[in-house]
């Protein structure tokens, strides 16, 4: 769909570069609004039932899926305070954070569903498909660069990424990332190729003019399998990619040094109790 129709981010709005969790957690709705109104065309009367659905969902979430998160960054502090991670162990941590993002996705499709059904007239779905347009040619530029300044520019945001976790990386663990997204990185754009097909599919649907139920079915399938709309090569893509990521992780941790296990457990400990305190809170 959009991008995965970017509801993740209500998953992993932990990792925005905020130093606080609440405090990037408070900034949710707003963050939500605005990847909104860059896909969709807006009007006077749409603006409170959007707001009351993004409401609607940041609570949901607030209230179903951080507890399940804190639970799973308390066990993952745990480990890396003690015995660190096996190889298997990594592998199963991956598994269990696609499955929360799938629960979430799952979860979020109502809300979505609900937004959505104003936006199916002819007028509203040609804003959205001239939107996508400018976003994915915005994307393709990037490809544009060097290929050496595009694999440096990817070591240098999953360095970042795994530093807001982990503390500072090595040279050594950052030679590691180098290598993994030497030998990984795609200079051709293919997963803006997926997405193109993802959001054709979705304008195509949204031109039927569905109902809400016929289009909350439609977004479980798109961003839970979507491999069900585009082919089974998606799903074999995006599991080797995973599994490629698990590798990372693994490569990553099985160099921590206790300075690093310190600050990984520490900062993970941190996010599980933020995420408690705003489930509480709510």
């Amino acid at each position: 769909m959009f991008k995965k129709i970017g509801i993740t981010v209500a998953f992993c709005i932990f990792v925005v570069g905020c130093s606080s969790l609440k405090f990037a957690y408070g900034f949710m709705e707003t963050l939500v609004g605005d990847w909104v109104e860059n896909y969709l065309d807006i009007g006077e009367n749409d603006v409170m039932a959007l707001e009351d659905e993004i409401s609607a969902l940041v609570t949901w979430h607030r209230n179903e899926m951080l507890p399940e998160c804190a639970v799973f960054l308390e066990n993952q502090a745990l480990l890396a305070e003690t015995s660190g991670w096996t190889r298997a162990q990594v592998n199963e941590v991956v598994m269990m954070f696609r499955t929360m993002i799938k629960d979430t996705s799952h979860g979020a499709a109502p809300f979505i569903a609900r937004v959505l059904v104003n936006h199916i007239s002819t007028s509203k779905v040609n804003y959205m498909e001239a939107a996508m347009n400018k976003v994915i040619s915005e994307r393709r530029e990037q490809y544009d660069a060097p290929l050496a300044d595009q694999i440096d520019a990817a070591v240098d945001k999953s360095v970042a990424n795994f530093e807001r976790f982990f503390g500072t990386l090595t040279e050594e663990q950052i030679a590691i990332v180098r290598k993994h997204k030497t030998e990984t990185y795609d200079p051709t754009g293919g997963w803006l190729d997926w997405r193109i097909k993802r959001q054709q599919d979705l304008l195509r649907f949204l031109r039927t003019e569905p109902s809400v139920s016929d289009i909350e079915d439609y977004v479980k399938v798109a961003l839970t399998t979507p491999e069900k709309i585009v082919g089974e090569a998606y799903r074999e893509r995006a599991d080797r990619w995973w599994a490629g990521q698990a590798e990372l992780i693994y490569d990553l941790v099985d160099k921590f040094d206790l300075e690093q296990r310190q600050t990984t457990a520490e900062n993970l400990r941190g996010y599980a109790v933020d995420m408690v305190e705003l489930a509480d809170a709510s």
